[in-house]
């Protein structure tokens, strides 16, 4: 079975979308998928068609970032059971995946794919049938750090997760653990249980936005030490509670949330995007938001060599006015004539 499946990249200096892959054939399986980003493509593995669990996804396709095009990544090894709604982080050469559902069992498998051979592997050695498994769960959250994987919330059928303990992985041993973290010394307290919530990671800590319980929607922020399992609780907060929806944050420090639901039960998607800030901008950035969020022409550069308007700007004007040439890459486009021309432009 297969859909159309597009998928759109946010110019974050412009605040422009564009679509990066046209209508192309892609695996049907497309819900409560898996994906991460690697430096040239973007990889999508896992989800299901409805009815949820009637067909899932098992093979890892990649979409090339600079011509939107769909292959099918090459794997072997131990591959991951068909499931949908797991829990993946891509650190380094790897990409790891645990837990997740194929509607009717929720387990937690855990599997790492190293990209430069294409080879799945089992991390997990204890036996689900015997007890020795923490409870398995889809919609949760992990993060990873040497020698260690932490899950963080998730469901099972009747089950909403606590935070309060979290399931932790030895990689060295294979065995699972459920592990208690620390409350946040200020307010003392853990996050609520949740699922369906949005986590990105920096280093050490794992950040958590927002999630369901299935009858109250959240919308606050927390970090977790994946060291120590000690938990803060940030003054920050989402315009609006949230689930089903995504984050992700910039090597600087900048946090997008994007999507998601706002009502229990509801089918109305939200395409609302939200930036914060975990900690304070290089100069340099800082310098360069607030260039472009006072130069209303900044999306529409033109290359030195087109005769502009009097009012219009111009890559040369730009690079004239002292902007350093990597931060106007940043405003080509994908899929138009002009973008070789206009990377060349600024580049020279």
């Amino acid at each position: 079975m297969y859909t159309t499946f597009r998928v759109w990249r946010l110019n974050l200096s412009t605040g422009e979308w564009e679509q990066l892959s046209s209508s192309s054939s892609t695996p049907g399986e497309t819900v409560s998928h898996c994906l991460v980003s690697t430096k040239d493509e973007l990889l999508i593995f896992g989800g299901t068609s409805y009815p949820f669990g009637s067909s899932i996804g098992v093979d890892v396709r990649a979409c090339d970032k600079r011509t939107g095009e769909w292959r099918d990544l090459e794997c072997h090894g131990e591959t991951p059971p068909a499931l949908y709604g797991q829990a993946s982080r891509r650190v380094g050469d790897y990409v790891y995946t645990v837990g997740g559902t194929s509607g009717y069992h929720f387990s937690l498998h855990a599997h790492a794919l190293h990209l430069p051979t294409g080879t799945w592997s089992s991390l997990a050695t204890n036996d689900l049938f015997k007890g020795e498994e923490p409870s398995g769960r889809y919609r949760a959250e992990i993060g990873v750090v040497p020698g260690r994987i932490v899950v963080v919330g998730g469901a099972a059928a009747s089950t909403v997760y606590p935070l309060d303990e979290v399931p932790v992985l030895d990689v060295g041993t294979g065995k699972w653990a459920v592990k208690k973290t620390h409350p946040d010394p200020l307010v003392h307290a853990h996050p609520s249980p949740r699922r369906c919530h949005a986590a990105v990671q920096r280093g050490k800590d794992l950040y958590i936005i927002g999630g369901t319980d299935g009858t109250e929607i959240f919308d606050d922020v927390w970090k977790l030490d994946l060291h120590s399992l000690s938990w803060a609780r940030l003054a920050l907060v989402l315009p609006r509670p949230l689930y089903f929806h995504d984050a992700a944050v910039t090597p600087n420090g900048c946090l997008y949330v994007y999507g998601g639901l706002t009502t229990i039960g509801s089918r109305e998607r939200s395409s609302s995007l939200f930036r914060a800030r975990l900690d304070a901008p290089p100069l340099l950035e800082a310098a360069w938001e607030s260039f472009a969020s006072h130069c209303p022409t900044i999306s529409t550069p033109l290359p030195s060599s087109v005769t502009p308007s009097s009012t219009t700007p111009t890559a040369h004007d730009f690079l004239a006015a002292g902007v350093p040439r990597r931060l106007m890459q940043r405003l080509a486009k994908l899929h138009l004539k002009q973008t070789e021309k206009r990377v060349a432009a600024f580049s020279t």
